[in-house]
This record gives structure tokens, C-alpha cells and sequence, in this order.
């Protein structure tokens, strides 16, 4: 039997990738009291889980949003306290979960019974790693936004490649989620490399395209 656990859950309009870091601006009430709970813990144990929101809205006290099942563990690495209240964290993602059971009264924010998914098998091939290199920086390109330093910086290593790009999709959450679902880093690449060709085409068909669609709306963060 899989070993289950209850953590915090932090619903948001985004989708969290192992791997990645991720800063949150901490204002609300309720995600304060989630912080100082964590706080009150060892440095180890400061983790809470980052699910997307398929239906709804993250914030107001008595929406309650329809979840997704999968998230990401995100690790709190650093806690900076300001003078009115509110928090900065700076998080990790880590394992991903899949949410058993969602509690709404065990505390002022959600918590929920999970079990950690297994790790994503890395079973791509080289081929498949340059071949979705390829289609991102010809996606970057069509933007105007390749650079030199871009062909430096950008992983070779299967995984930590698939991780990187489908943190770039912020402007399509139901397909980040669907890569973060995936078990096999080759369906993962295979993927990226069909949704960066299409959005490609897509650039190079339709001339003036709105900016959120691009870049991905500002998030809330909570």
C-alpha cells in the first residue's frame, strides 16, 4: 500500500513543475496562518502542495474551486517576514502527488489526504531530446526572443529539458497539466515538440496575436 499523508494544499491558477523554482507572494488570510503553521515546523518538513485549479477561483473564503488531481510538492527554501504581515517565500517543486481526499475544516485553508507519484521514467532518446530543442527554439525564434546565451542554457538531460519547457507553457494550464500527468519523459518531449510546432504556426499564420496568450496572464498568487 502506498504511504499516504495529509499536507496543506495551495490551489492556483498555474501549474507547479519538479523541479522548478517558484516564488510566492503570501497577502491572504488564511495562506499567513498555512506560513506561521509551517514555520513552526523543521526546515525539512516546511512543504505544502501545489495543485491547479481546473474550475473556480483560489481566492474568497467560501469558494471552494474545483481541483485537478495531480500537483507538486513545493519545499519552502526561504521565509521573509514583512513589516505589515504578509510573506515572501521562495519554493521548490519536488515530488508530484495525487490528492485522495480534500478536507475544507481542519484548517483555515485546505488541506488534503495524498500519495506521492512515482518518478517520471526517463526513457527518451537523444533524438527526441534535439528534435524538441529544435521546435522550442524555432518557437523562440518566430517571437524575436532567441538568443546566443538561449542555445547555452538549455538543458540536454531528458527530464530537467521537459521540466524547463513545460514551465513555459504558462498560457495553456489544462496542457501543463497534462504533461505533469504524464509517467515517461519520452511522451513528455514528444509533446512539447508538437505543441511548440503549433504554436509556431500558429505565430507565423495569425499576425497579431494578444499578449496573455503568449506570455500567460499575470497569476494570482493567492
Amino acid at each position: 500500500m502506498d504511504f499516504e499523508e495529509v499536507i496543506p494544499i495551495f490551489p492556483l491558477s498555474t501549474v507547479l513543475v519538479p523541479g522548478m523554482n517558484f516564488p510566492l507572494h503570501i497577502f491572504e488570510a488564511r495562506y499567513r496562518q498555512l506560513v506561521t503553521d509551517l514555520l513552526a515546523l523543521a526546515e525539512t518538513d516546511r512543504k505544502f502542495g501545489v495543485i491547479s485549479i481546473k474550475a473556480g477561483w483560489e481566492v474568497g473564503e467560501d469558494q471552494i474551486p474545483t481541483l485537478y488531481n495531480v500537483g507538486t510538492i513545493a519545499n519552502v527554501r526561504k521565509v521573509k517576514q514583512l513589516a505589515d504581515g504578509k510573506f515572501d517565500l521562495q519554493t521548490t517543486g519536488s515530488d508530484r502527488f495525487e490528492i485522495k481526499e480534500v478536507f475544507k475544516n481542519r484548517a483555515p485553508y485546505l488541506t488534503a489526504r495524498v500519495v506521492i507519484v512515482p518518478p517520471v521514467v526517463s526513457d527518451q532518446t537523444d533524438y527526441q531530446v534535439s528534435t524538441t530543442q529544435s521546435a522550442y527554439l524555432n518557437y523562440l525564434r518566430t517571437m524575436g526572443e532567441v538568443t546566443e546565451a538561449t542555445y547555452a542554457q538549455l538543458p540536454t538531460q531528458g527530464s530537467a529539458l521537459a521540466n524547463l519547457l513545460i514551465s513555459t507553457i504558462s498560457f495553456n494550464v489544462p496542457e501543463q497539466q497534462f504533461l505533469l500527468e504524464m509517467n515517461n519523459v519520452s511522451d513528455k518531449l514528444n509533446k512539447l515538440t508538437q505543441i511548440f510546432k503549433r504554436e509556431s504556426k500558429l505565430l507565423q499564420t495569425i499576425p497579431s496575436i494578444p499578449a496573455p496568450y503568449l506570455t500567460g496572464s499575470e497569476i494570482s498568487l493567492n
